[in-house]
């Protein structure tokens, strides 16, 4: 298996160490400190978790040499589909409790992070799915193992906090699973070099999702400036960061500023998203769509339906992100609602993101179904404006 990539001199990046949210481990080379984080935190037998696409890959690879190379012993489960399952998550706690396992590591992007972190969580606490359910009070004694997560990709952010998404596959719904206990057991590793494979069209979707966490974030009619504030920030490192990293994925300024606002987004989130994830949600659900692409093309019509309550917050990102006046066409060239929306349809043109649900294959025969478990759907509770099953569909 190859190794892991290694940093040398003259790369352009940053490195950090970060106690807020969770203990964050940031900067080019640093997933070489995988052992000895394990260690420190009284793990020796590791499952290292990854999605069906990216197990068989030199990062996974390389991560699990250097658990071997340090005489750890880990196991890996590379079974995680695309959108991960409730069987998934099931087969995962198996082969934890078989390897006798006293750690996870998580590797990947929203896939691998939210079937680790749900992996984890039933594994560990013997609870199930349905118990372990956000929206339910968290339960009690709560047992989780400690918890290394490792993005490979700069859109979900999952690394950041203990939720995840799982599908279910007899209902064809997503739910969330979290618990406090298992938060406080998570430490990250963000490492660029490992986002460097990464090809442009995954670039550009995750990226994207992480555009949709900020701005939704924003727009939740909360107070809560600490999040307004780093979901700002989150935005201008994108604005300038996203379209330089798509069209080179191995500048490692651009990876690593992506990664930090990826993260940035995720924490902003905490304050609520909106009816873009509302629906994207049971659109992936059903169609097994990718969850960024999917957010991508709902932005802008969520956008311009939410507009009459999101003005004053878009005026605060036109001038943060010093954009300029839209070009002709657009409805005035005056406030930030405009400039926003007009950075936004460029980005999406720039970045060849279809304009429809249609472009991907999906047709309005599901428009009711999707709508419906849309408006039952609890991350699009804090949307700024109430959408009815009309307004999704």
């Amino acid at each position: 298996r190859a190794l892991l990539p290694k940093s040398s001199r003259g790369l352009s990046s940053v490195a950090a160490d970060w106690a807020f949210p969770v203990p964050v481990t940031f900067g080019a080379g640093r997933a070489a400190e995988l052992p000895a984080k394990l260690r420190e935190r009284g793990s020796n037998r590791p499952l290292l978790v990854a999605d069906k696409g990216l197990s068989g890959t030199p990062v996974v690879g390389g991560l699990f040499d250097s658990l071997a190379a340090a005489g750890l012993q880990p196991r890996l489960f590379g079974e995680v589909d695309a959108n991960p399952t409730d069987l998934n998550i099931v087969a995962g706690a198996a082969a934890y409790r078989e390897h006798a396992a006293d750690g996870l590591v998580a590797v990947g992007g929203g896939s691998g992070l939210d079937a680790g972190k749900s992996i984890a969580m039933v594994a560990g606490s013997g609870r199930s799915l349905d118990e372990l359910e956000w929206t339910r009070p968290p339960v009690e004694e709560m047992s989780c193992p400690p918890l290394v997560l490792i993005p490979t990709t700069a859109g979900t952010g999952a690394e950041m906090d203990s939720a995840a998404m799982y599908t279910d596959t007899s209902r064809r719904v997503k739910f969330c699973v979290a618990h406090p206990g298992c938060t406080a057991q998570i430490h990250v590793i963000a490492d660029p070099l490992l986002t460097l494979s990464l090809p442009p069209t995954l670039t550009a979707w995750t990226g994207m999702d992480a555009v949709t966490h900020a701005i939704e974030a924003l727009s939740v009619d909360t107070y809560h400036p600490m999040c307004d504030g780093i979901a700002l920030e989150s935005l201008r490192l994108m604005h300038t960061w996203l379209p330089a990293a798509v069209a080179d994925g191995s500048d490692v300024a651009a990876r690593s500023h992506m990664l930090a606002a990826s993260a940035m987004a995720a924490v902003a989130f905490q304050k609520g998203l909106g009816a873009v994830h509302g629906l994207s949600e049971p659109v992936g659900a059903v169609h097994n769509s990718q969850h960024g692409l999917t957010n991508a093309i709902l932005l802008p019509h969520v956008l311009r339906a939410n507009r009459a309550a999101i003005e004053p917050k878009m005026d605060l990102a036109a001038t943060y992100l010093g954009l300029p006046p839209p070009p002709p066409g657009y409805a005035t060239t005056d406030g930030g609602f405009e400039r926003v929306a007009a950075w936004l349809d460029t980005l999406a043109e720039q970045l060849q993101i279809p304009a429809t649900l249609a472009e991907i294959g999906i047709s309005d025969e599901t428009a009711e179904e999707c709508a419906a478990k849309a408006v039952a759907n609890p991350t699009g509770f804090t949307n700024p404006l109430p959408f009815d099953a009309e307004m999704y569909s």
